[in-house]
């Protein structure tokens, strides 16, 4: 069993409960989304490897949704501004482990345009109107409605930057789905977790694609999801933080940095140890 996988499933379960933040982008932060990719796109090749890593993962970010739901939710609601920070800071420490995945040699005008087409895809995903889906419940054209959302909820779930939770809302599913979750509606949502299913396993297969032919293009779109998500989190703060909130979210900014980029210095350290 690899105790390092369920603390990282830990971490990113945990991230996830918190408005406007990507597991995804946590994932590759701590170096974890390469193999959640590939062990679900390669899944019957690798069946016994990819149930182990998988299984050991959903422990932990499963642990998280049950330990930190509420903890995580108190302390959202009463320091929302505070939580925004460190999150941004915490992403800003990720972004140079981000960068190393891209391979980049020398920065050329391409890298420029892969990283501008990240950001221009998840701006775009943040413009589109609210509550586009409404109505997911009423009959045939609601079952669509929520296949549909749960194939946009995969995308969400998978690239890094984009808020699962942030993209329910978007499309106006987010009380209808979770609704059914809490009331332990199963059937409800039989059409969006199809969707989702469908979603997860095209893009999988689709990304470890991408990242195995082209890293530096992926990885270098992925970067712009990533910056471009520190927006959508700022965006979540009700106001910027005034009077001895500034100093607070200051300091939360650097503490989140720091831990990130600490624990991937430490990590890349560890490796090269290992390879020797």
């Amino acid at each position: 069993m690899e105790i390092l996988t369920i603390i990282k499933g830990f971490v990113i379960g945990g991230s996830m409960l918190i408005p406007g933040v990507s597991g995804g982008t946590m994932a590759m932060i701590l170096k974890l989304y390469k193999r959640l990719i590939t062990s679900i796109s390669s899944f019957m090749k690798h069946k016994k490897e990819s149930i182990l890593f998988l299984l050991q993962f959903c422990i932990g970010a499963g642990a998280a949704w049950l330990i930190l739901s509420g903890p995580m939710v108190a302390l959202n609601g009463a320091f929302p501004k505070q939580m925004a920070c460190f999150v941004v800071g915490a992403i800003v420490g990720g972004i140079p482990v981000i960068y190393r995945e891209t391979k980049v040699t020398r920065f050329s005008i391409w890298s420029v345009v892969f990283l501008a087409i990240g950001l221009v895809l998840v701006f775009g995903l943040a413009a589109l109107p609210k509550n586009g889906f409404d109505n997911a419940g009423a009959g045939l054209g609601g079952i669509m409605i929520q296949f549909l959302a749960g194939l946009l909820g995969a995308l969400a779930l998978i690239l890094p930057g984009i808020s699962f939770s942030s993209m329910l809302y978007m499309m106006g599913v987010y009380d209808y789905i979770w609704g059914a979750v809490g009331n332990r509606d199963v059937i409800a949502l039989l059409p969006f977790a199809l969707g989702m299913i469908i979603g997860i396993l095209f893009l999988t297969k689709f990304l470890d694609l991408a990242m195995t032919r082209f890293p530096h293009a992926t990885y270098m779109i992925i970067l712009g999801f990533v910056i471009g998500s520190i927006w959508d989190i700022l965006k979540e703060m009700p106001g910027a933080p005034v009077g001895a909130e500034i100093p607070a979210c200051i300091l939360l900014m650097v503490l989140g940095f720091l831990i990130i980029y600490i624990l991937s210095r430490t990590e890349d350290r560890y490796e090269k140890n290992n390879s020797k």
